[in-house]
């Protein structure tokens, strides 16, 4: 799962990164499924002239990059680092200026500003609308045809950032916080561990 909630991806052996995309009809839950294309192209309209004004404003080494489904700015060059507070004041200012456009205001398509670390983007839906599509998705031979909440584990590190998209999730399964890559390795290494006692 991709984008928060926007793209889903299965193993493919014969891929050239052994990832193939699956087509979004077939994993969007009702309710997302149900979103106006055309609410969603004024929100990331909103969005992006928001983030054009902070490139500007805060005079950011940055462009931007639209996709279909989000909107965002990337440092330029690419092996720039933008300093977090300039990053954290971004999600700020286009997360208020979101909310109170007529588009954000009557939330009829959720979405997510936040700090990627090296960028900034607005998506549509967040990490809970992305951790029920993968619920629905694995959950699919399972009775009810989801994995329940209390039986999902979701790991993230955007717990106290601006937008702290991660927490979210917590809406729909547990979360564990982890600051680093290797954490994560360390926390499913855990985890194994633990499975494996309770197997046996």
């Amino acid at each position: 799962m991709g984008g928060e909630a926007n793209y889903l991806f299965e193993f493919s052996p014969s891929s050239e990164h052994l990832l193939a995309p699956v087509p979004r009809h077939k994993w969007l839950t009702p309710e997302m499924a149900a979103w106006d294309e055309r609410d969603i192209a004024q929100l990331l309209d909103v969005a992006e002239a928001a983030l054009r004004d902070c490139i500007k404003t805060l005079n950011l080494p940055a462009i931007l990059m639209r996709k279909d489904r989000a909107v965002g700015i990337i440092p330029d060059p690419p092996e720039i680092r933008i300093p977090r507070e300039s990053l954290e004041e971004t999600v700020l200012v286009v997360q208020k200026i979101l909310e109170l456009s007529s588009a954000g205001r009557h939330r009829r398509v959720p979405f997510c500003a936040f700090n990627g670390g090296r960028d900034v983007f607005v998506d549509i839906g967040d990490k809970s609308w992305g951790v029920t599509v993968c619920q629905r998705w694995f959950g699919g031979s399972v009775p009810g045809g989801a994995i329940k909440g209390d039986n999902t584990l979701h790991v993230g590190d955007q717990f106290l950032s601006a937008g702290a998209n991660d927490f979210r999730a917590r809406s729909v399964g547990t979360t564990a916080w982890i600051a680093s890559p290797a954490e994560t390795v360390d926390l499913l290494d855990e985890l194994a561990e633990l499975m494996g006692k309770k197997m046996s």
